[in-house]
């Protein structure tokens, strides 16, 4: 468990089905991954206890009522010692800073307490609000050596990537995470 200002970051619970649905059945979420059904989220709920689970990753709750508002992990590959970072939140708590509240906590938590050497992210081009956190808030760096396309399943397009990146070092001599 990993606590902020405002936010538990914790292990994923049954009681979080419910909170978990609201933001995987959001359009707005709808638009960059693939929208779940009631069905879908009790499925996937039913699979994620029969899968090892990653210790990395967390559901994001406020810490005042402990509502679930998003998820936030770092999945680790442990032959290279890099982290991938991935985030949702719901909308209904967009453009408070909780996402970058939650991830900062992460990424200082992969670097000071995991040892990991680099976090690296990812998201479609058009996709301006997680650019402008990884970038602007997360001081992480456009990686242009990595391409990938995928289809966006809202707009029907294939859609190119973005790819960011963090090395230990980096946050080490900026030390912006630790606060």
């Amino acid at each position: 468990m990993i606590e902020t200002k405002r936010l538990v970051l914790r292990e994923m619970t049954d009681d979080d089905l419910e909170d978990f649905y609201e933001i995987f059945s959001a359009d707005e979420v709808g638009r960059f991954i693939r929208k779940m059904s009631h069905a879908d989220v009790e499925r996937y709920f039913l699979k994620k206890k029969q899968k090892p689970k990653n210790p990395h990753s967390f559901a994001v709750a406020l810490k005042q009522n402990n509502k679930m508002i998003g998820t936030c992990g770092i999945k680790l590959n442990a032959e290279t010692n890099v982290g991938t970072l991935s985030y949702v939140f719901n909308p209904r708590y967009w453009n408070n800073g909780f996402c970058t509240e939650a991830c900062k906590a992460v990424i200082k938590y992969a670097f000071e307490v995991v040892g990991m050497d680099r976090i690296e992210a990812d998201c479609f081009e058009n996709n301006f609000g997680p650019i402008h956190i990884l970038q602007d808030k997360l001081n992480m760096r456009l990686d242009i050596t990595k391409t990938r396309e995928e289809l966006n399943i809202f707009t029907h397009k294939i859609t190119p990537f973005k790819f960011f990146a963090i090395d230990k070092q980096d946050y080490l001599k900026n030390n912006f995470l630790v606060k």
